[in-house]
C-alpha cells in the first residue's frame, strides 16, 4: 500500500510542476507581446517561402543538359528564388503555346525564345521593358555586348530583351575543288572582286560545278535572309530606322543586286536547288556556325572565312539565335531579372558557348583567352564565327517580317533568274514591302 501512496503523491507533484511551467510560459509570451511597441507585431521567424519562377525554352539535347546545370546553379545561389524549367515542344507548336498563354494571361516568368518572335511578342503588351533593371543595376555592363545584338531589342525607345544565343554565317569553301581549279587551296576570297574571280575560276558547268551557291529557291525566308549580307556589306539597309518603309532601293542595294545577280547569269553561279555544296558540286557558299553538325564528316577537306566586302568595304553577316526576355504578368519581376542577368552574365556565356558552340554575344567572351583557346582546340575553323559576331546584322524587329521577308525574296527572285533587271527587281520589292508596312 506505501508504494501506491508513494506513486500517487509522485503523480500530483509532477503534474503541479507541469501546470507551474506552461503557467510561466504564458506570463513570458504574454510579458513579451505587453513590451512590443504599441502597433507592432512580434516578429514571425519563420523561414519564407521561396519566389518560385517559370522558365519556358525549347533547346535540347546538350543544350537543354546545360541549362538545367545554369539553372540548378542559380538555384543553389539563391534559396531564396527557385526557377523551375518547361522545355517546350517543337518552333511551331511553342509559338501556339505561347499565342494562346498571352490570351489566357498564363504566360511563364521568363522564357528564350527565337530573336525573330520578339517583334510580334512585343506589339501584344505581354513582354516587360527592361530599362529600369539594366539603369538601376550598376553590376550590369550592359556595353560588352556586341552593339549589332543590342540594336535588334530596342522597340519603340525601349529594351525588351537581350541576347542569349547567337549564330552567324561565313563563306566556306570546299579545298579540294579550288586546289582541282587551280586556286590555293588555302588562300579564300577577301573582295567581292576576288570572290566573284576564284568561283568563275572553280566553276566547271560540264561537270555541274558552280563556283557559289547562292541560295536562289524556293522564295521566301533562304533568299532574303542571304542577299542582306550582301546588302549591308555595300553599306545598305533593309528597312528604315523605324521599320515603316523598305530602305533597300538604293545606290548601295543596286550594288548588291546587279553583283549577285550577274554572278547567278553562269558568271561563277547558276540558280539551282540548295546542296549542291554538300554534294561536293559547289566550290563556296555561305553557311552557318550551326555547319559543325552535319559537315565535320564531309568526304572534302573544306575552310572557313569572313565574308569578302567590296574593295574598301567591311565584311557583314546575319544573325540568327534566341532571346531571353521577361513576362509582364510576372509576380515577381526583381527575382525575374535577377535570373535574367545570371544568364547572360559573362561568366555563364563563356561556360554557355564552350560547351553548345554558339557564338559570343559578349566582347568580353568573344576576346576572352580561355574560350580562344578552347576553340583552337576544338575547332579552328570556328574562328571567323568567333570574329564576324561584331559584324553580325540582325534582321528588322518587326512583327511584319515574315510577310515582308515573303514579298522581298519573289521580286528579287526575279532579278536572279534573269527575269527582270536589278533595277526592276528592286523598285517592285520596293512597292510590295511598302504596301504590307502601310498596313
Amino acid at each position: 500500500m506505501k508504494e501506491k501512496r508513494f506513486l500517487k503523491f509522485g503523480l500530483l507533484i509532477f503534474a503541479i510542476l507541469a501546470m507551474l511551467i506552461s503557467s510561466c510560459s504564458s506570463v513570458a509570451a504574454t510579458k513579451e507581446a505587453e513590451q512590443a511597441p504599441a502597433g507592432e507585431e512580434v516578429e514571425d521567424t519563420t523561414p519564407a517561402e521561396p519566389v518560385k519562377l517559370t522558365f519556358w525554352h525549347q533547346y535540347d539535347k546538350a543544350n537543354a543538359e546545360m541549362i538545367d546545370d545554369l539553372v540548378a546553379e542559380f538555384n543553389q545561389a539563391n534559396p531564396d528564388i527557385q526557377v523551375e524549367v518547361v522545355v517546350q515542344p517543337s518552333y511551331d507548336e511553342y509559338k501556339t503555346l505561347l499565342q494562346t498563354s498571352i490570351l489566357s494571361n498564363t504566360l511563364p516568368d521568363v522564357a528564350t525564345v527565337d530573336l525573330i518572335w520578339v517583334p510580334w511578342l512585343v506589339s501584344t503588351g505581354s513582354v516587360e521593358a527592361l530599362d529600369n533593371y539594366i539603369a538601376s543595376d550598376s553590376d550590369f555592363d550592359i556595353t560588352d555586348f556586341y552593339p549589332l545584338q543590342l540594336d535588334y531589342d530596342n522597340i519603340d525607345g525601349s529594351r525588351f530583351a537581350l541576347p542569349m544565343s547567337a549564330n552567324n554565317m561565313q563563306v566556306i569553301w570546299n579545298k579540294d575543288l579550288f586546289d582541282q581549279a587551280g586556286l590555293d587551296p588555302e588562300v579564300p576570297p577577301t573582295t567581292w572582286e576576288e570572290l566573284k574571280a576564284d568561283a568563275e575560276q572553280c566553276q566547271d558547268l560540264d561537270n555541274g560545278i558552280v563556283g557559289f551557291e547562292f541560295y536562289t529557291q524556293p522564295t521566301g525566308e533562304g533568299i532574303t535572309w542571304q542577299f542582306q549580307v550582301f546588302l549591308w556589306a555595300a553599306g545598305g539597309e533593309f528597312l528604315n530606322a523605324d521599320n515603316t518603309k523598305a530602305a533597300f532601293n538604293t545606290p548601295q542595294g543596286l550594288e548588291a543586286l546587279t553583283y549577285v545577280s550577274d554572278m547567278l547569269q553562269g558568271n561563277g553561279s547558276i540558280p539551282g536547288p540548295w546542296g549542291a555544296f554538300g554534294e561536293g558540286k559547289a566550290c563556296m557558299q555561305l553557311d552557318g556556325s550551326w555547319l559543325f553538325g552535319y559537315r565535320s564528316d564531309a568526304p572534302f577537306d573544306w575552310g572557313v572565312a569572313l565574308v569578302p566586302a567590296p574593295e574598301g568595304g567591311t565584311s557583314a553577316t546575319n544573325t540568327g539565335g534566341e532571346r531571353i526576355l521577361m513576362f509582364s504578368n510576372s509576380e515577381n519581376k526583381e527575382a525575374t531579372w535577377k535570373f535574367i542577368k545570371f544568364m547572360t552574365s559573362s561568366d555563364v556565356q563563356l561556360r554557355w558557348d564552350m560547351t553548345t558552340g554558339f557564338m559570343p554575344i559578349r566582347k568580353s567572351v568573344g576576346e576572352n583567352s580561355e574560350y580562344l583557346n578552347w576553340v583552337n582546340d576544338t575547332e579552328p575553323r570556328m574562328l571567323p564565327f568567333v570574329e564576324g559576331m561584331q559584324y553580325a546584322h540582325t534582321r528588322p524587329a518587326t512583327p511584319l517580317y515574315n510577310e515582308v521577308s515573303d514579298a522581298f525574296s519573289r521580286e528579287i527572285q526575279n532579278a536572279f533568274l534573269g527575269l527582270a533587271t536589278p533595277e526592276e527587281a528592286l523598285a517592285a520589292a520596293e512597292q510590295a514591302v511598302n504596301d504590307i508596312l502601310a498596313q
